[in-house]
């Protein structure tokens, strides 16, 4: 409050107090690149958050994933500031660009999409990744001894589960508790007419249960998403009619190494570090997978 009496203010600060978004602004001339990062992962709700940013222009959104820019929903001008509004999910992080050579974006609300379909229905099926046999590497240079060396590989076992509905691995009979590895969903939605001008198409796949994965529609590329937030652009890979949707997930080895004793043998540092009686380490069967709900959501880009 006294720095603000003197005129002193921050060159990104948010319009109220927030105590949940990191920020971080990066000055390139007059390009103003603005990182948000919602950084109570695992404790926190969902946050709307207003940032002022000085100077006025056009304001960018960037796919951290794809590369791909758009414009960013949700400006307004305060004389001669920028305010940028942002929904953040725990753990989601933004890129914003702010281009002070350029027309200032008309003043637009925040995106409000509508679910255009609910896609339930998946053909699913799971590469298990377990330890494959050894491997024995000998080399001999002819100059009076052999080296030996032992060479792990990984054994990947394809899992077909049939047709069903969006659950944990460890509850589909077919896939169990102590399975990990890479999994495939493939399911289609249909579109009744070709996408529209103005409109922007987004997959929302719910929750990835925290797994990397890539999303691709009909012969599109394929796409990375933010696990926090695991939302993919489609609109330019959507045509009307049937669309193929494929969606790959990937999973840690913690239910596969519990299920070999992996932990058994494996110290807890944490009681070490703090003086308490050794002990071994523990954990649980982890939910893997897909767990959505998957929908197909439309937003207004231009009026």
């Amino acid at each position: 409050d006294a720095l603000r009496t003197l005129g002193v203010v921050g060159r990104a600060e948010f319009a109220s107090e927030n105590r949940s978004v990191l920020s971080h602004l990066r000055e390139d001339d007059d390009l103003l690149h603005l990182y948000l990062y919602h950084f109570l992962y695992e404790t926190g709700e969902p946050v709307e958050v207003e940032v002022a940013l000085p100077g006025v222009g056009a304001v960018h959104r960037i796919d951290g994933w794809t590369g791909a820019v758009r414009p960013h929903a949700g400006v307004r001008q305060d004389g001669e500031r920028t305010i940028v509004t942002v929904t953040l999910a725990p753990g989601e992080t933004a890129l914003l660009t702010l281009d002070r050579l350029a027309p200032a974006n008309p003043g637009s609300p925040p995106a409000s999409p509508e679910t255009v379909a609910e896609i339930s229905e998946w053909t699913i099926a799971v590469e298990s990744w377990d330890a494959g046999e050894l491997t024995l590497i000998t080399e001999d240079r002819g100059l009076g001894y052999q080296t030996r060396e032992v060479r792990p590989t990984t054994a990947v076992t394809r899992i077909d589960a049939g047709m069903g509905s969006l659950r944990p691995w460890k509850d589909i009979p077919e896939i169990g508790p102590e399975v990990s590895g890479v999994g495939q969903y493939t399911s289609a939605v249909h579109l009744h007419h070709q996408p529209q001008e103005g409109h922007r198409y987004v997959l929302d796949l719910g929750s990835t249960a925290g797994g990397l994965g890539s999303v691709r529609v009909n012969d599109g590329e394929e796409k990375g998403f933010d696990t926090s937030s695991p939302l993919v652009d489609v609109t330019a890979d959507l045509r009307g009619g049937d669309n193929t949707v494929t969606i790959r997930v990937s999973s840690s080895l913690n239910n596969r190494l519990l299920a070999r004793g992996y932990y058994e043998r494996v110290p807890d540092v944490v009681s070490e570090l703090a003086r308490m009686e050794p002990r071994m380490q523990t954990t649980e069967v982890h939910e893997y997978g897909l767990l959505g709900p998957v929908r197909l959501m439309r937003e207004t880009t231009s009026q």
